[in-house]
């Protein structure tokens, strides 16, 4: 992790290059680079929202009249101080600021992997974002389409449709340690957008993580780090296990946003499996040195 005096000083370098160029216009501009902003705040809904707008605001992602469908954990049949879900405070405001951005339509699922109905009714996920207008649904046969993934482990496979027609995805996962991949962040969560028996995918666990990241191709990652979940991820059960960092992290680099979470998690990129072949495959960085880190505490 980085100390207090490091993170001050990579957030001048980087509130410059935000000040000099959308972040859009950095990615282009510095291709070696990858933007990261970080914000924390007791309010995690602030959080979510002032992340976003450092990163330069919702407006630079989603586009009027775009189709966007919303990935959170919502895997398992536990609350929300559990940690083990994304914290149901970030995904509304997601699905906020997408309609603020002009928006038609956004649409949040996940494919639980304890009983559905009990998942969706204790994440309080549901409840919350259909608030902000959004349609939820729990995925059915219909939902799921046949495709080639073109991976080097997974390639034809069961696919959630909406997170490959929508115009726009939003990958939103809770940072947690994990016992099979010893963190689930943004990458890993793309097995909750598929279907068929997923137990084939930990026969080569690490690589199907990044042939389903490499799928997907988010648009934008935020990634909950409001709880943590420290330790007997990813059902977590004891509050022992959780720890409050109020933090939200932003970026387009899943390996970024991956790498930043394992050493909130506690440990390093250099010892994740998925993170270091999501890296040698080009998928983005784990090198500090090429990341814009924005970090800000409100």
């Amino acid at each position: 992790m980085l100390d207090r005096r490091s993170f001050l000083k990579q957030s001048v370098l980087a509130y410059t290059t935000l000040k000099l160029f959308s972040p859009l216009n950095t990615f282009a501009a510095e291709k070696n680079n990858s933007f990261v902003s970080i914000c924390e705040s007791a309010d995690h809904r602030q959080a979510v929202r002032q992340s976003v707008k450092m990163a330069g605001n919702m407006e630079n992602f989603i586009s009027k009249g775009d189709t966007v469908a919303v990935k959170p954990n919502m895997a398992w049949d536990r609350k929300p101080e559990y940690a083990a879900n994304t914290n149901p405070d970030v995904v509304a405001e997601v699905v906020k600021l997408c309609y603020e951005a002009g928006a038609k339509k956004v649409y949040v699922t996940d494919n639980p992997c304890n009983s559905p109905r009990s998942v969706y009714a204790l994440s309080n996920i549901p409840a919350l974002v259909q608030k902000e207008g959004a349609e939820v649904f729990i995925p059915q046969s219909r939902h799921y389409k046949d495709m080639n993934l073109g991976g080097k482990f997974v390639d034809d496979w069961s696919v959630l449709e909406i997170f490959h027609t929508a115009d726009k995805v939003i990958n939103v996962p809770v940072a947690k340690h994990h016992g099979s991949s010893r963190i689930t962040v943004s990458m890993k969560n793309w097995l909750g957008a598929v279907g068929g028996f997923r137990g084939l995918l930990h026969q080569n666990l690490h690589q199907a993580i990044v042939d389903l990241a490499s799928f997907f191709k988010p648009t934008l990652n935020i990634v909950d780090c409001t709880r943590i979940l420290m330790a007997n991820g990813p059902t977590g059960g004891s509050l022992d296990d959780v720890k409050r960092l109020n933090r939200v992290i932003v970026s387009t680099d899943q390996v970024a946003a991956d790498s930043i979470a394992a050493e909130y998690l506690g440990t390093s990129p250099e010892n994740v499996k998925f993170i270091q072949i999501a890296e040698n495959q080009g998928l983005g960085t784990s090198d500090k040195n090429k990341m814009n880190i924005l970090y800000e505490k409100i």
